[in-house]
């Protein structure tokens, strides 16, 4: 070749060669600009974890929130049972006992709701309030005074009119009165769990129905130990207190070392599940020897031993 063509084509090739090398210079920039230089292996464990972190947002179920406060199981719907920590199924079997035609009319008969634990009747307990509209109707004053009525006066209307030919103007003055049963003075008293039901009625507000009701709960309770006990019955009159005395002398006791389960559960401060823990820690400890050794019971507040103290014995 001519010198001439040499030194064109050699500066042909060095011009190439120039623009190739800037050409490779400014892509490796951008590419390192754009992407760092990550290891694989970090790159894929923060994938993983982002992964993860994402499926526990999808899958989590938010804690509910247990409150306490007072209510119904006769009425409260369903958002007031779940609000209370009931589960779903709890729930269900609540309505269904009440679909049923089922009635609590004690807060006793809460305790009897299928699947419900004694950890979470003795939280609930204290917040039951059954309404008086739940009552056995025949346990309304104006139904038992209606009953009374009815009865005398269909009484008195048959035998008049069998005897109205006969001894009518004997009858007239010979029929007798309903009995009126004096009542004691302002601050006279009565011995409560040794007075009889006629003798009960003679306290101001108490009746022939309270009195039974007084000697009905003094027989399952064992005897009284305080006048407040008598407000656990329905709707007792308050006022009738005042002339109450409590002779404590003569408390039935129960011997919970040697009564069976059915015989302990039967009093009204202790429960099945009570009863059940008291028969267990006897077969496993042996005899209990002190209301102290109760304490070691999870079944136990200490308001149910302060209540059940003054009627076990050992």
């Amino acid at each position: 070749m001519h010198k001439s063509d040499r030194r064109s084509l050699l500066f042909l090739v060095s011009l190439f060669v120039i623009i190739a090398a800037l050409t490779g210079f400014f892509a490796d920039t951008e590419y390192s600009n754009d992407t760092p230089d990550i290891p694989t292996d970090s790159i894929m464990h923060k994938q993983s974890s982002q992964h993860k972190a994402d499926a526990a947002d999808v899958y989590a179920v938010p804690k509910r929130k247990v409150e306490t406060f007072c209510f119904d199981p006769n009425t409260a719907d369903s958002t007031t049972l779940l609000r209370l920590g009931l589960q779903s199924w709890q729930v269900r079997n609540i309505y269904k006992f009440r679909a049923r035609g089922g009635v609590y009319q004690c807060k006793e008969d809460f305790a009897y709701v299928y699947g419900l634990t004694a950890k979470d009747y003795k939280r609930l307990a204290p917040y039951i309030r059954i309404s008086s509209d739940y009552l056995p109707a025949s346990s309304l004053a104006d139904v038992r005074r209606g009953r009374h009525h009815s009865y005398y006066n269909r009484t008195t209307s048959t035998h008049y009119s069998n005897e109205q030919n006969i001894k009518e103007s004997a009858y007239s003055q010979n029929k007798k009165q309903p009995a009126y049963t004096p009542k004691i003075k302002p601050g006279e008293t009565l011995k409560i769990n040794s007075s009889d039901t006629t003798e009960l009625k003679k306290i101001p507000g108490i009746g022939s129905y309270y009195a039974r009701r007084i000697v009905d709960y003094r027989t399952r309770l064992g005897g009284y130990v305080s006048k407040e006990q008598l407000l656990e019955i329905d709707d007792f009159p308050v006022k009738a207190i005042a002339y109450i005395n409590i002779d404590s002398e003569n408390i039935k006791k129960i011997n919970i070392n040697k009564s069976s389960l059915a015989q302990i559960k039967r009093h009204p401060y202790i429960n099945y599940y009570q009863a059940s823990a008291i028969v267990n820690f006897r077969r496993l400890h042996g005899m209990i020897k002190s209301i102290s050794e109760l304490r070691l019971m999870k079944e136990f507040s200490p308001e149910d031993l302060k209540r059940i103290e003054p009627y076990v014995t050992y």
